[in-house]
């Protein structure tokens, strides 16, 4: 019997045509729905997707001109289970395959078990190779989906594994040698596993039944008709499947966009044996499937009665564009025939920007007329993403098919933090994420949880050194609440300004964050575990976190995202045993990991006429416009990739089909697509800055167009890309003048510290904007120990070393000032890992600094250790205050004043030249007698930075002689000089006409970091325009 064979041409609607052949009769021969509403349900109807089944059943209810009826059975057909049988007999029990998540970790166990097995001679000669071997638990569990892929694609396409013991391995590098010797492995315990646990692979049992569906039918019949629609899927048993539907008296094969206009020779350069490029083609799949149900392309009835002549002459010019590459020769001297490129346009953006913008102005301009839809067709996802956020402009929100991936919704990204916060201490990043965000309530409402979450954020967590661990929250807010509260402690302004009331809330959180993450914190020291025990422990911290004054915690599970949450979550806590098991630190990778591929579709409040869809979701459905995106080599199409484990040698040695059929099938899509009333083809000239290449599939179409036709595509998308690049353009402005501040003289500064006056100078701006405006920079996160912290701890051990009045040349000097450091050091409870840098570095430089002291010893007569002081210069109306590190009284009645410093700046010249004047202003001031105990008119003898270097320390005199002019400047010149300059400086700002200007004398030129570099916009009207600076 001739088989019943149908195809439906890309240039009329896919499903809406199968409705209507199917309502009419025209489909199957004495099957018509017109007058019995009871007929359809006997038709059992298998399309490829999902979408395509949702989108079928409308079609058939307007077919039907919205009479009631019975709607058909529409199936799967490539996702059978023990719902979707409409014939019973002969089918395998599906419910004993293997859950995916089982497979993928018994894989990952595979995989790990591999690494282990691999020799350390093995890994010496991959070192030449770019090889990535799996190095975590995490690892294993992405090349497991990896092989998940194949041992699927091996089981649809029928293949034998065992042929891979005999390849040769010589002929392959010594990587997919390495790759055999694991497939072995798997090819003998893999079956072992499955035999084990009583249990078949999902694609092994869906084959089994296809293919005993295929002798049912041939041998009884169906009662009903059955037809097969949209499948270009070629798997032995699918297509053992569409032969014996195709010859059923009740049956039909409908395929999608079979050609049937290249010429023969053109059409039988299609074949594999004469082409290595042949899976590559739109048609090698459609072509496959004729040959296997013994068909020829003619015996094919096409329904095509609704086609538009202007749709069927593009679909001659895209067929006669694809044609085999052996036989583009017919292209010489063809021109495209009359409309042919009517409703086509181009899109070649600058980048990918611009693309993304000048397809949402085409999307936005397609549906201006009412009832229209459009539509992107994209396989980049990057592309699509950035389509919908243009879109969001017009207030378009896009439906796209993709959803978006559970890890990036907000309980996704609560489960990781949770993760990280309980397993991976040490970040305070992802524990502030933790308490701000916004699904977490800790037993309160959410304003109150966001302010309590504030005020750990200010107090516990930002300024100065801490390790960020939620074990020790708690402690660690109350040992810093302590210190702010402190007699005479002075907090940053906005620390300041939090109320009492939720200082003692966010103590009661810090407590109940740490008690609701116990039951994953308590696993940090266990041995590792498999997925269910992390899983039930994380599930309790999420509710705990997220429970609000009612103790509820169901916002956790609303929605969508949190639905499928819940479906992740449950399916993990009750994964079956596997001996996949992982240290607990290595939780929030493993849960990236699972979480891959996990998606969220939103169910309303989207468009329901612009819809973003990837090249599978396009498949089969119809919109009035419809944009190609990303129409490069490397997106559409990808690139031909070889898999994770069989390289091209290894595939050819299966049988398998090669990495270009992925292409064909891509191509496939791309044909289809083009048969839309309108269409839009587009891509970016460049991609992350480097220039692309125009997919393959457009350059034969503008090659075919010629030279006047492609002028014409892209004369037709021309305004869409004038739309992208007008949208944001601003009219011109001049150039930004930097802020000039001039405030009232009542509200001018006449208090300054000694430090604040290298301020003044070379940033006025950073005064006006802390002193006038009272803005504070906000603290940075707590962080471990630096530079800056070594240094204080160094500046409070040599303090305590003066100030306990141990002499230099005692005999227990040394000894005494190690107790002393070794005190602080218990102080300061440094980690572990920064105490062992840090306390060798503080004995050399105990042994250099004695050696220092005992060099001066003789000289001094008593040292002074951490001096606060001030004086008043009441003729000009300034106060003047300052804390000395070091002020030594000297044998002859002189001063020496000593700023001890850890690293190279300031130096000893922006000291002389004033720009640092911090110690010359010291010493102006106790000369006055500034500081209490040291008499006023004392002379200056110098004055000192001291390096604390354990291998270079050393001691720089600010007096100097410059011996070009035959002048010495002594420190009392210095220290009279800095102070004239001060009451200088004051006086100008004593005039309500002088502004308060930013970056006067930058420290940097281009370093744009300073604390209200940001607040005066510096960049903006700096750019071009910034000093040289004045770091020296």
């Amino acid at each position: 019997m001739r088989p019943h064979l149908f195809s439906i041409p890309p240039g009329v609607p896919f499903l809406r045509t199968l409705a209507g052949a199917l309502a009419s009769g025209e489909l199957v021969p004495g099957f018509s729905a017109a007058g019995d509403p009871l007929a359809f349900a006997a038709a059992t109807i298998f399309v490829p997707t999902r979408r395509a089944a949702r989108v079928l059943a409308a079609e058939i209810g307007a077919a039907l001109g919205g009479e009631a009826a019975i709607l058909p059975s529409i199936r799967l057909l490539g996702a059978v289970d023990e719902t979707s049988l409409v014939f019973t007999s002969g089918a395998p029990d599906l419910s004993a395959t293997m859950d995916a998540l089982e497979r993928r970790l018994l894989i990952a166990r595979l995989v790990r078990q591999w690494k282990s097995q691999i020799s350390t001679e093995t890994i010496r000669l991959l070192a030449k190779e770019e090889v990535d071997l799996p190095a975590s638990s995490a690892d294993a569990l992405w090349l497991s989906g990896d092989l998940c892929a194949l041992l699927d694609e091996v089981e649809d396409q029928a293949i034998d594994l065992a042929p891979l013991a005999t390849l040769a391995p010589d002929r392959l590098a010594h990587w997919w040698q390495l790759t055999l010797t694991f497939l072995q492995i798997l090819t003998k315990h893999w079956p072992e596993v499955l035999a084990e646990r009583g249990v078949v692979d999902a694609a092994r049992a869906r084959n089994a039944w296809l293919r005993g569906e295929a002798e049912r039918l041939t041998r009884d019949g169906a009662r009903g008709p059955v037809i097969v629609a949209g499948s270009t899927a070629t798997a032995p048993a699918t297509l053992a499947f569409l032969k014996a539907v195709a010859h059923l008296p009740n049956g039909a094969v409908v395929l999608p966009g079979l050609d049937r206009d290249l010429d023969r020779s053109a059409y039988e350069a299609i074949d594999l044996a004469r082409s290595a490029a042949a899976p590559g083609h739109a048609q090698y799949g459609l072509k496959r499937i004729l040959a296997a149900l013994g068909a020829e392309r003619d015996e094919v009835t096409h329904l095509d009665a609704a086609l538009p002549p202007l749709l069927r002459a593009r679909e001659r010019l895209v067929a006669d564009a694809l044609r085999p590459a052996e036989t583009t020769d017919a292209w010489a001297g063809a021109l495209p025939e009359a409309g042919a490129l009517d409703d086509l346009a181009l899109i070649e953006a600058g980048d990918e920007r611009e693309e993304a913008l000048a397809i949402a102005a085409a999307l936005r301009t397609a549906i201006s007329k009412d009832g229209t839809k459009a539509a992107l067709v994209t396989p980049d996802r990057n592309l699509a993403r950035r389509v919908v956020s243009e879109l969001s402009r017009f207030g378009i929100a896009a439906n796209d098919s993709a959803g978006r991936p559970l890890a990036a919704t907000a309980p996704g990204t609560l489960l990781i933090l949770a993760a990280e916060v309980a397993l991976q201490p040490g970040d305070p990043v992802p524990l502030l994420s933790l308490l701000k965000h916004p699904l977490a309530r800790f037993g309160l409402s959410a304003d109150a949880a966001r302010r309590a979450a504030r005020t750990i954020e200010m107090i516990a967590l930002r300024g100065g050194a801490a390790v960020a661990d939620v074990v020790g929250l708690a402690g660690l807010y109350d040992k810093r609440r302590a210190a702010l509260e402190e007699e005479g402690a002075r907090p940053a302004r906005p620390i300041a300004l939090v109320s009492h009331e939720d200082r003692d809330m966010a103590a009661t959180v810090a407590r109940d964050v740490e008690a609701a993450l116990a039951p994953l914190t308590g696993l940090r020291a266990s041995a590792p575990q498999e997925i269910a025990a992390f899983a039930t422990a994380a599930t309790k911290a999420l509710e705990a976190l997220c429970r609000d004054s009612e103790s509820d915690a169901s916002n956790l599970y609303a929605e969508e995202a949190g639905t499928a949450l819940a479906t992740f979550l449950s399916a993990l806590v009750h994964a079956p045993e596997t001996r996949f098991s992982f240290d607990p630190f290595e939780l929030p990778d493993v849960l990236r990991a699972l979480m891959a591929g996990e998606t969220v579709k939103p169910r309303g409040g989207l468009s329901a006429r612009v819809f973003i869809w990837g090249a599978l979701e396009a498949r089969l459905q119809s919109v009035d416009t419809v944009i190609l995106g990303g129409l490069n080599e490397g997106s559409w199409p990808g690139a031909a990739r070889n898999d994770a484990f069989l390289s091209r040698i290894m595939r050819t040695d299966l049988a398998l089909d090669p990495p270009e059929r992925r292409i064909g099938l891509a191509a496939h899509d791309f044909t289809m697509a083009l048969g839309a009333s309108r269409a839009i083809l587009s891509r970016s000239l460049r991609s992350g800055g480097a220039p692309t290449i125009a997919s393959r599939w457009l350059q034969r179409l503008l090659t075919i167009a010629g030279p006047d036709g492609a002028a014409e595509l892209r004369q037709a998308g021309a305004p869409y890309l004038t739309a992208a690049r007008t949208l944001d353009e601003l009219p011109p402005e001049k150039h930004m003048e930097p802020p000039a501040p001039r405030p009232p003289l009542a509200q001018r500064p006449t208090r300054f510290s000694v430090t604040e006056v290298e301020t003044l100078i070379r940033d006025p701006y950073a005064v006006h904007a802390r002193r006038i405006l009272r803005l504070e920079k906000m603290p940075p996160l707590i962080r471990d120990p630096g530079a800056a912290d070594r240094g204080s701890l160094y500046h409070r051990i040599l303090a305590r070393f003066v100030m306990e009045g141990v002499a230099p040349r005692a005999d227990d000097a040394e000894s005494r000032l190690i107790e002393i450091a070794r005190e602080e050091f218990l102080t300061e409870d440094l980690p572990v890992e920064v105490e062992a840098v840090w306390w060798p570095r503080m004995e050399g430089l105990a042994r250099r600094f004695l050696e220092w002291e005992r060099g001066r010893d003789e000289a001094v007569k008593a040292r002074h250790a951490e001096l606060g002081g001030w004086i008043e210069l009441a003729d000009i109306g300034l106060t003047l205050t300052g804390f000395a590190d070091r002020i030594d009284e000297l044998k002859d009645g002189s001063l020496e004043l000593i700023d001890f410093k850890t690293g190279t700046e300031p130096s000893a010249k922006q000291a002389r030249t004033l720009l640092a004047p911090q110690l010359p202003l010291e010493g102006a001031m106790v000369k006055r007698g500034g500081f209490k105990g040291l008499e006023e008119g004392r002379r200056v003898a110098d004055l000192l930075y001291v390096r604390l270097r354990e291998r270079d320390f050393y001691d720089e005199r600010l007096s100097f002689e410059d011996k070009k002019a035959g002048v010495v400047t002594t420190a009392d010149d210095l220290s009279e000089a800095a102070l004239e300059k001060l009451k200088g400086l004051h006086a100008a700002y004593r005039d309500e006409k002088r502004p308060y200007l930013a970056r006067q004398r930058p420290f940097r030129a281009g370093d744009f970091s300073a604390d209200y570099d940001h607040l005066s916009r510096a960049r903006e009207w700096a750019a071009g325009d910034d000093g040289a600076g004045d770091g020296e």
